[in-house]
């Protein structure tokens, strides 16, 4: 197997196109990640934390994460004053749903790819 360093690639990319690519990264995640909706809600990591009883870092990893348990989902929303509802929704009707005592659920975040 063929490895590339990480050194050798980044700089095929200028430093401006470099920070440009961050950039839009980063405000692409700040759009639709979980800590918009916490900083809707005035609230820090440090904060959510305390509420929590976690390390501010483990803040950081929820709010970077793809796929989130429905109950540690559930945990971090209640800790903003809020709670977690799950609809299905058909044309025809919309369903209320509850994951079954015991079992966790995933769920994915659907995040967007930010493409150059």
């Amino acid at each position: 197997m063929n490895l590339t360093k990480w050194s050798d690639l980044k700089h095929k990319v200028g430093p401006e196109e470099r920070a440009q690519i961050k950039a839009e990264a980063m405000a692409e995640l700040e759009r639709v990640g979980f800590a918009a909706l916490r900083k809707a809600r005035h609230q820090t990591q440090v904060e959510l934390a305390a509420n929590l009883g976690l390390p501010q870092a483990s803040i950081s990893d929820i709010e970077n994460r793809s796929d989130l348990l429905l109950s540690t989902l559930a945990k971090y929303l209640r800790a903003m004053g809020g709670e977690l509802q799950i609809r299905a929704v058909f044309p025809e009707a919309t369903f209320d749903l509850e994951p079954p005592a015991g079992v966790s659920a995933v769920v994915r975040a659907k995040r967007r790819t930010v493409r150059r």
